[in-house]
């Protein structure tokens, strides 16, 4: 084969090359979006396997028996510039926990949500402020100022507390 046959039949390659660079090069900048997903599913296995103890002491009654189905959604992390889960010590993110025995429909179960924090630490520890009187200026005490507005707005993915309903209706009530 010729070198304009060669050439010819292989001009496709510098476009590849050029793509797989593109790729390469913006990958940094894709991934907190991957990280915060992460972080939030990392948050909420926590939060499902904690003990019934545990979510006692969040100010969430769980019974042996109860099934527990949360969420979470990431609003910040330390080190901010962390890349990945490894790297971080602690998450700040938005919950939805519901809990209830095989059976028990919706209405009945036991919910609870708001900002919590998670030391990544072996084992982790949760730290959700104490409801009732006061329970404003706990959040504000347990979150870096430039989060708090936020704690307070709820989820800004506003299908992730229907996915808890929709879970606790298949895993739990239906059981």
């Amino acid at each position: 084969m010729s070198m304009t046959a060669l050439r010819r039949n292989t001009w496709w390659v510098l476009p590849e090359l050029l793509a797989l660079a593109l790729v390469a090069a913006l990958s940094p900048l894709l991934s907190p979006v991957d990280l915060d997903a992460a972080l939030a599913e990392r948050v909420t296995q926590v939060l499902e396997l904690s003990t019934p103890a545990e979510h006692h002491d969040h100010g969430h009654e769980v019974k042996a028996d109860d099934q527990v189905i949360c969420t979470a959604e990431t609003m910040g992390y330390e080190p901010a510039d962390a890349r990945t889960v490894a790297d971080v010590r602690r998450v700040y993110a938005y919950y939805l926990c519901a809990a209830g025995s095989p059976g028990q429909p919706w209405d009945f179960a036991s919910r609870i949500s708001g900002p919590v924090v998670v030391e990544l630490t072996e084992p982790p520890v949760v730290r959700i402020a104490q409801a009732g009187q006061g329970y404003p200026d706990r959040v504000r005490a347990l979150l870096p100022d430039r989060l708090e507005a936020r704690a307070f707005n709820g989820f800004v993915d506003h299908d992730l507390p229907k996915r808890v309903l929709e879970r606790y209706e298949d895993e739990v009530a239906n059981r």
